[in-house]
C-alpha cells in the first residue's frame, strides 16, 4: 500500500518550472524539474521556457550556463537550471560564439614509487 501511495504522489507531482527569474540586466535563470523524461527532458523544458521568455520580449536567447542532474529518487526524475540572456538580434554578443573551452590539460596523480 505504501508503494502504491508513493507511486501516486510521484505521478501527480509531474513537473515544476520556476519560470524566468531576473538575476541581472537582461539576464535570467530558470529551473525545471520533470518527473519522467529524464535529464534530456529537463534540459529541453528549461531551454523552451527561456526561448519563449525572450521571444515574448522580442529578443533572442543566448545561453550562459546549463546544469542538470537526476533527482534523488531517480527513475526518470531530473532537473535542469539555466542562466541566459535576452538580447537584441543585432547585439554583438548574440552574433559571436559564446562557448567556453574545457580544460586543456589532464593532471595524473601517481603514488610513491618504491
Amino acid at each position: 500500500m505504501k508503494l502504491l501511495t508513493l507511486f501516486l504522489v510521484l505521478s501527480l507531482t509531474g513537473c515544476a518550472n520556476s519560470g524566468a527569474l531576473s538575476i541581472g540586466k537582461d539576464t535570467y535563470m530558470t529551473t525545471v524539474r520533470v518527473a519522467w523524461s529524464g535529464i534530456t527532458g529537463a534540459k529541453t523544458e528549461a531551454l523552451a521556457t527561456a526561448s519563449a521568455d525572450c521571444e515574448s520580449k522580442g529578443k533572442a536567447m543566448l545561453l550562459g550556463d546549463l546544469r542538470s542532474s537526476e533527482c534523488m529518487l531517480r527513475g526518470g526524475c531530473a532537473e535542469a537550471q539555466i542562466v541566459y540572456s535576452c538580447l537584441d538580434k543585432n547585439d554583438p554578443r548574440y552574433k559571436e560564439p559564446h562557448m567556453q573551452k574545457g580544460p586543456s590539460a589532464v593532471i595524473q596523480i601517481q603514488g610513491p614509487s618504491y
